[in-house]
């Protein structure tokens, strides 16, 4: 058991040791693109946005969560079902590779939550939140030492198991993924 520990204190006084070997880089943003919204019936895409702010901690791994929203697909009197994140949240492990003093490549893993909202002409708008995977890949190219811009496609959630039929009662929640373009603030 005391070797077990020795070596368990050992590993984390060298991870410490090798997270502080580069400072932190804390970072806030702005990304808009098109999300394309599944009902688990249909797809629709949308607009939407996001604030993100993160903290590439080490050389090779980072942390980001984000808030964000879209607008709403469909038009009020047509028989287009309409459908709407009305906000979500996600939090993301960020994986990440540095190609050169300008640009970087990097992954997305986390969670996210949803709230989403599903509406038909004649029939009550259903609301629903889910909470499930979220993963994305992307590129950042840093344009001077506080700013960088990028370009990300990321996924949030599972398609709902529903049909035609019973998602005008029983509104599953949305899927969604999105291409998006980003601008952010180093500090």
């Amino acid at each position: 058991m005391t070797k077990t520990f020795k070596i368990a204190a050992a590993t984390s006084l060298l991870l410490a040791c090798a997270c502080t070997a580069q400072a932190s880089e804390p970072y806030v943003g702005l990304g808009v693109g098109a999300f394309n919204l599944g009902s688990g019936v249909t797809k629709k895409a949308v607009a939407g946005g996001y604030l993100q702010l993160g903290d590439d901690f080490s050389e090779y791994l980072g942390g980001e969560v984000r808030i964000g929203t879209t607008g709403k697909s469909g038009e009020e009197l047509t028989l287009q079902p309409r459908m709407k994140i009305e906000y979500y949240g996600a939090a993301y492990l960020k994986p990440k590779y540095q190609f050169n003093d300008q640009w970087m490549g990097y992954a997305l893993l986390g969670i996210a939550t949803l709230r989403s909202s599903y509406s038909e002409t004649g029939l009550a708008v259903q609301k629903k939140t889910r909470t499930g995977y979220a993963y994305g890949l992307g590129v950042q190219y840093r344009l001077a030492d506080e700013y960088s811009i990028g370009l990300e496609y990321s996924h949030m959630l599972s398609k709902p198991k529903t049909n035609a039929t019973a998602i005008k009662t029983n509104f599953q929640g949305l899927e969604a993924s999105s291409l998006s373009l980003s601008a952010k603030y180093h500090f």
